[in-house]
């Protein structure tokens, strides 16, 4: 029973030593792992500032050109509604303008057509006067003759 008293103490010491190693092992890496996030901890807190003003810097371009977008829409609605009572007016004032035309063109047509149709009725009435005193007296009725022309069709055998 020695023998076995010290295979089990010589296994006992063996897995003490290599759970030693294994203890010593994650030691080692979680000293390495716990270096190299500090590195990264630091580099991480030197980038949070420059990371903070763009940020900020980006929030406030922002604000800003939605501002910007908001006043161009605006003045673009007020351009439209500018060109749009524009383009009524003148088509207002163009109708008033036309319609003052044909008002004036009749207006001058009348006066101006009155009095030549006056005059050519007392002309035409002079004309048929002057006609009647100096015609001429009623001449010989000559005759018409009328011609027939008669068209004889003449057949021939073919050859």
């Amino acid at each position: 029973m020695d023998t076995l008293l010290m295979v089990a103490v010589v296994l006992i010491a063996l897995a003490i030593i290599v759970q030693a190693g294994v203890l010593a092992g994650l030691y080692l890496i979680s000293r390495r792992l716990t270096d190299k996030v500090n590195g990264l901890l630091d580099d991480s807190r030197t980038l949070t500032g420059p990371l903070q003003t763009v940020t900020t810097n980006l929030k406030t371009t922002s604000t800003e050109l939605a501002e910007a977008g908001k006043i161009a829409r605006e003045q673009a609605h007020a351009i439209e509604q500018t060109l749009n009572e524009t383009r009524e007016t003148i088509r207002l004032e163009v109708k008033d303008l036309r319609d003052r035309i044909v008002d004036t063109v009749e207006t001058a047509r009348t006066t101006i057509m009155t009095p030549v149709h006056q005059w050519s009725a007392v002309a035409t009435g002079i004309a048929a006067g002057v006609r009647y005193f100096f015609r001429r007296a009623p001449e010989e009725p000559v005759e018409v003759v009328k011609e027939e022309i008669v068209v004889v069709k003449q057949e021939t055998p073919a050859a």
